[in-house]
């Protein structure tokens, strides 16, 4: 560390401070095309940190507490990242899962030094134009990226680090995004294939993320305090952005960019420039008029009326929400999960010839909803009072700067609903909130006073972490334990029974829910219990679900006792594929009497009955008799075994109340700023 310390220090004395951000933003395309941009505010916080250390006292922003709260659970949430949660695919913490989540809280811990590292840049050091210079380069390239997915929507590269890493991590989809180059994704939003561009980003989303984070800053540090030559640049690039912002149909980054003009309206009437604010006006008048007469808005039109994506996002953080507040409602599960199924089947999933026909993971589709599911509402509370404190400090400003940072901050909270913006989207918004505070530096801490106070209470602290850790861990065992066993059941297509040039209509075919239906209804369960009460019993301890992709049912029968729940859940198959038997037997003695009345009308012809259609009848009634009843095979069974106790999620829940309180009332004589 102290070489790390010493080489930052002597780059420090060569380069102007704001050198890390510059590399960051300047250099982008580079670190993209080497499949290692994903990874740089990571590393560009190591040399802030090597800056920061050989500065003089270090002060926290307002809102330090809150967010320091908000690490810590994403720190100890590495403990529940074995639990299952409900709804989402069981599995166990592997080496990707814990992958994800040090990539989580790392990026987070970066942007939490860019944040303290512009609070404590002064503006001397690092103005705000000159920031605003930087940040803006990432407007730029991503322009310059949106023209050209539209222009090779298919091209895509191999990086520097996807050629090294090995196979196993290559083959992960979330490290595949973040190292694999592509320009642009290719979908069918309004019935047809659209581009939407997000080169030189992972996703589509996270472009029109950066786009709108970063236009405030073009907007300043090029066009309205820029050289010669950044505002010659600056303006053709702002008008070239217009045609990728429309073609991403990114719905997100048009309500942004709208909040802008409101913003910018707002406050241009509070400083009473009345003739900026009608020149504003005039020009965005015109410019809408141009924009509704151009092809663009016949497509912004046409995308607000296909919004079939709306159902989609509502039901999965509908999901996303209750299995945290049954699963883990205090810290949350550590990361994301994939989704048991699909919204239209209970065995639906992505395959090659449909690869929307997934859904996306629990914990996706918005970074609020990112941080409730994988920190919980404790740490969805703590994110969220951290930034509306920083959004009211910038609010409060009068300077351009705090304008500039209060607009950001604006984005964020509209973003954080359908944007995952965890990486360098998070870094420019934390760097806003950094730059608010310095506008108004009052209050605060000292780094050092605090890491003092945290020393002398060390015992208290402890105790009480391991006070709720004990606590935790007795909540978990006090409810009773509970048992399992489960039942995979083979289904076998419905057969026809007729060829469909004999038969009034094609007979429809039986999808797997229908079949989920049919095992909890009361002709089934009506062959286990005799009271409606028994059968509502087991239909509350019964789960169903599906291998997906597959005809492969799987019954789940859970209860207090082991005694007999394996025989029960056996009874409860069979009596479910007897049902189904007696349909199929029922449909083929219909089909047969239709038959037979067939052939009797035919041979009644007598000589004028053509020989063909008798022997297609006879042909159809002996295939017909030899089409098998069956309705399917369990093969799988499960052993009743006992639910394993969720104490880590107690535990964790435990531990980290005892260590926010432990460290609450050590700090209590905090500022009042905090």
């Amino acid at each position: 560390m102290t070489a790390t310390a010493d080489a930052g220090e002597g780059i420090a004395r060569r380069w102007r401070p704001h050198w890390p951000l510059a590399a960051l933003t300047i250099g982008y395309p580079v670190w993209w095309l080497l499949g290692i941009a994903a990874f740089m505010p990571i590393a560009v916080a190591l040399v802030m940190v090597a800056q920061l250390r050989h500065r003089g006292p270090i002060r926290l922003p307002a809102g330090w507490l809150w967010w320091a709260g908000f690490l810590v659970i994403a720190a100890v949430s590495v403990f529940t990242l074995a639990s299952d949660a409900p709804g989402a695919v069981p599995a166990d913490a592997g080496a990707g899962r814990i992958l994800v989540w040090l990539y989580s809280l790392l990026t987070y811990l970066a942007c939490t030094v860019a944040w303290v590292w512009i609070a404590n840049m002064g503006r001397g050091e690092v103005g705000f134009v000159t920031l605003s210079r930087a940040i803006g380069w990432l407007f730029v390239w991503s322009t310059l990226g949106g023209l050209l997915g539209m222009l090779a929507p298919h091209l895509e590269l191999r990086s520097v680090l996807e050629s090294v890493l090995p196979g196993s991590l290559r083959s992960n989809a979330f490290v595949r995004s973040l190292v694999h180059p592509a320009v642009a994704d290719v979908q069918s939003i309004l019935g047809r294939a659209e581009t939407r561009p997000k080169a030189p980003f992972p996703y589509a989303n996270t472009w029109g993320s950066i786009v709108a984070l970063t236009l405030p800053f073009l907007v300043v540090g090029w066009l309205a305090h820029g050289t010669r030559w950044y505002r010659w640049a600056g303006a053709p690039i702002v008008v070239l952005s217009v045609v990728p912002i429309v073609y991403s149909l990114n719905r997100g980054l048009w309500a942004c960019l709208a909040l802008g003009v409101v913003f910018t309206a707002v406050s241009l009437a509070r400083q009473g420039r009345r003739g900026a604010l009608v020149a504003t006006g005039v020009l965005l008048a015109l410019a809408a008029i141009a924009f509704v007469a151009s092809p663009l808005g016949e497509l912004v039109a046409e995308r607000f009326q296909n919004q079939h994506s709306n159902d989609r996002r509502e039901q999965l953080l509908i999901q996303t929400v209750e299995a945290t507040a049954l699963g883990s409602p205090l810290v949350g599960f550590g990361g994301t999960r994939d989704v048991q199924g699909s919204f239209a089947s209970i065995a639906g999933g992505a395959t090659p010839e449909c690869p929307a026909c997934g859904v996306p993971p629990l914990g996706t589709q918005g970074h609020l909803w990112m941080v409730i599911f994988s920190q919980g509402f404790l740490g969805a509370a703590l994110f969220l009072i951290s930034l509306l404190i920083a959004l009211a400090r910038a609010l409060r400003g009068t300077s351009l700067a705090s304008r500039v940072a209060a607009l950001v901050l604006l984005f964020f909270l509209v973003q954080m609903f359908v944007y995952d913006t965890l990486g360098t989207p998070l870094l420019i918004v934390l760097l806003s909130a950094g730059i608010g505070w310095r506008e108004r530096p009052e209050g605060g801490v000292l780094l050092g006073a605090l890491t003092a106070r945290v020393a002398r209470s060390w015992r208290l602290i402890a105790v009480l972490t391991a006070v709720g850790l004990a606590a935790g861990v007795a909540a978990s065992l006090i409810p009773r334990p509970r048992y399992e066993s489960a039942s995979y059941v083979l289904l076998i297509d419905t057969p026809s029974h007729l060829p469909v040039e004999l038969a009034a209509k094609e007979p429809r075919r039986i999808t797997i829910d229908t079949e989920a239906a049919l095992v909890v209804a009361r002709q089934t369960l009506s062959r286990v219990a005799d009271t409606a009460s028994a059968q509502d019993a087991i239909r509350r301890e019964l789960t169903i679900s599906a291998v997906p992709t597959t005809q492969v049912l799987v019954l789940t029968l859970t209860g207090d006792e082991p005694d007999g729940l394996e025989g029960r859940l056996l009874s409860v198959t069979q009596a479910y594929l007897e049902t189904r038997r007696s349909y199929l037997r029922t449909r083929q003695t219909q089909v047969l009497a239709v038959l037979y009345e067939r052939l009797a009308e035919v041979s009644g012809l007598g000589q004028r009955a053509e020989g063909a259609e008798i022997e297609t009848l006879l042909r159809a009634i002996d295939d017909n008799l030899l089409t098998p009843t069956s309705a399917g095979e369990v093969v799988r069974t499960v052993p009743t075994h006992r639910l394993p106790r969720e104490i880590p999620v107690y535990a964790t829940s435990g531990l980290t109340l005892g260590l926010l309180v432990g460290s609450g009332w050590a700090l209590r004589r905090k500022s009042r700023s905090v």
